[in-house]
């Protein structure tokens, strides 16, 4: 039974982890179409893996197994989950990851500790192989999310993807860096107004352009991604190089209505 499982890692592709993921999956449904997300998320970033997989899973087709692996709490007292809802089963720690998904859309949750759908042996340090990889592939071989645990009623809440607000204005921060050094923010486009400013760091970006050629090159502007995000970018130019004076500085987004 063919089926596609998709995966979204912070492995890289130095150690061989996430090679070992494809192998456990081959291993129990060779049939199964893996498609890396991304293997690329920081070590640890749950809130970068949280806005890859929230912008980019809608896009695989129903029935899709979603396997998310950022789990610096591996080995803890954290469970794992599967969450069913009408197109896809997403199967991760719960530890914020999949919180993107809106409770109205949650057909069920389980946590996952029925060991018949794990490898035999399971290393404390490595449950994306040998818990979560092998229940994504049962799941795509047809086996109900129901078989895995235990029902959970609700899933943990990632609160810096909520951007806050005050004085009138909202104030967000950079959930992703993609490689070309745009910032990617955890402002969404449902919470902007028509006529918003943006200012980062205290700089004035003006309004929000709709694409990159609307600004002079190397002029840093604000934009709404592909992803339904407000971005920050540099036009010709990277907006990682151009706002972060030091390595790991912060940077404030503020919108502002007209």
């Amino acid at each position: 039974m063919g089926s596609v499982i998709t995966l979204t890692t912070d492995f890289g592709h130095a150690d061989g982890y996430q090679g070992v993921l494809e192998g456990v999956i081959a291993g129990i449904n060779p049939a199964a179409r893996v498609v890396p997300i991304s293997h690329e998320v920081p070590p640890g970033d749950i809130a970068g893996a949280w806005y890859l997989l929230k912008t980019h899973h809608h896009y695989f087709p129903p029935g899709t197994a979603h396997l998310a692996v950022v789990d610096p709490g591996v080995g803890s007292k954290r469970k794992i989950i599967a969450v069913q809802t009408a197109r896809y089963t997403f199967i991760a720690p719960d530890n914020g990851l999949l919180s993107f998904i809106q409770k109205k859309d949650i057909i069920s949750i389980y946590s996952i500790t029925n060991r018949k759908y794990a490898l035999a042996n399971i290393s404390p340090v490595f449950h994306g192989r040998d818990i979560m990889a092998p229940a994504a592939t049962y799941l795509s071989l047809g086996i109900d999310p129901s078989c895995l645990g235990r029902k959970c009623r609700e899933i943990k809440k990632l609160s810096q993807t909520d951007p806050a607000r005050k004085k009138g204005k909202i104030i967000g921060q950079v959930l992703w860096i993609d490689r070309f050094g745009n910032l990617i923010s955890n402002i969404e486009n449902d919470k902007l107004s028509l006529g918003a400013k943006v200012s980062v760091n205290g700089e004035d970006l003006g309004p929000l352009r709709r694409t990159f050629s609307d600004v002079r090159p190397k002029q840093p502007l604000a934009y709404i991604g592909s992803g339904g995000h407000l971005e920050i970018a540099v036009r010709d130019g990277s907006a990682r190089d151009y706002f972060f004076p030091a390595e790991g500085a912060e940077i404030k987004i503020e919108v502002a209505s007209e």
